[in-house]
């Protein structure tokens, strides 16, 4: 049997910022058809892992810098999550099942809401990898929100993490709903067609570029304590 800790130590190697084990049974609360078990029916757990997102392209007052990272930074998550099942594989005789955010299968073309194969900060968060914010992004204690995420699904039983035990988001504080220029964060939910109306853009040329990420940008603990230098 492949320890946890090993195969952490493993993700690690391969450029890991974090890296989490949640056990299959977590997911019972998942939605018919994005449940582990509809990708990999014997599934016993799913690993998650993140990368962190730079800092400064969040204080750039142009928008290439913001999406030239988001590009790069899911390319880099996908090589670490395929460069990871292959070393698994080689671990043991095992099935590991790679599942990234992008692309969609169900997409709802009216609403422009997608979701993907499974929900990663859901995984996020049953992995022990951090919180959910006021913004629905799962949030570090020391990345912050400024992390992405893939996760493998694996057929083998490993030791879960425990959920993480802190809470980051202050009950008064409004702070991304009230910077959100499209009006789509209410509650704990986010209106994907409001959302992707305004984010998404083109350049002159025609390019896909993001010209917004407030949600992120103002949060309190959007930085996390290593990037704020404190803690």
């Amino acid at each position: 049997m492949i320890a946890s800790q090993t195969i952490k130590d493993i993700a690690g190697q391969l450029g890991a910022d974090l890296c989490g084990v949640a056990p299959a049974s977590r997911f019972d609360q998942a939605p018919k058809g994005f449940h582990p078990r509809d990708l990999l029916p014997q599934v016993r757990s799913v690993l998650v892992v993140a990368k962190r997102v730079p800092e400064g392209p969040f204080h750039s007052r142009s928008p290439i810098p913001y999406s030239v990272v988001n590009d790069v930074i899911l390319a880099e998550v996908a090589r670490l999550v395929c460069a990871l099942c292959v070393r698994l594989e080689r671990l043991g005789r095992l099935c590991a099942v790679p599942v990234l955010s992008e692309p969609y299968e169900y997409w709802d073309a009216l609403n422009r809401e997608g979701r993907g194969l499974l929900s990663l900060k859901h995984a996020g968060w049953l992995a022990g990898l951090g919180v959910m914010g006021k913004n629905t992004l799962l949030t570090n204690r020391e990345f912050g929100n400024r992390i992405c995420l893939g996760a493998i699904l694996l057929d083998v039983e490993l030791e879960g993490d425990a959920l993480a035990d802190y809470r980051l988001c202050a009950q008064d504080c409004q702070r991304c709903v009230e910077a959100c220029p499209a009006h789509a964060i209410g509650g704990s939910t986010v209106n994907q067609k409001l959302c992707r109306s305004h984010a998404q853009s083109r350049t002159a040329k025609g390019e896909p570029i993001y010209v917004c990420n407030n949600c992120r940008a103002v949060c309190p603990n959007g930085r996390g304590t290593l990037a704020a230098g404190i803690g």
